[in-house]
């Protein structure tokens, strides 16, 4: 599943963001080169949370099977490929 929340502000993103990763805990948090430069977490069982702009993208893989394709990535692996690829073309309109 894939999803995206657009927040009227980035005050009400960043709640919005933060609020998820409460529900979505335990996380562990992107960092480096890993996030993009963005607010990002992750959860082990395949979801990916990115803030950017007012929207708020989560790629939601658990109901996928523990590895996927050829090379048996995990769903957590899975959703941030899906992630990144969303964002490298994401603008702001």
């Amino acid at each position: 599943m894939i999803s995206v929340q657009e927040s009227s502000d980035a005050a009400s993103a960043r709640s919005y963001f933060d609020t998820m990763q409460e529900n979505l805990a335990p996380i562990q948090p992107l960092e480096g080169l890993a996030n993009l430069g963005f607010p990002a977490y992750e959860t082990a069982d395949g979801v990916v949370v990115f803030l950017k702009d007012k929207m708020t993208l989560l790629v939601n893989a658990r109901k996928q099977t523990n590895k996927l394709g050829p090379h048996g990535i995990t769903r957590t692996a899975f959703s941030y490929e899906k992630a990144t690829t969303i964002l490298a073309c994401w603008t702001e309109h």
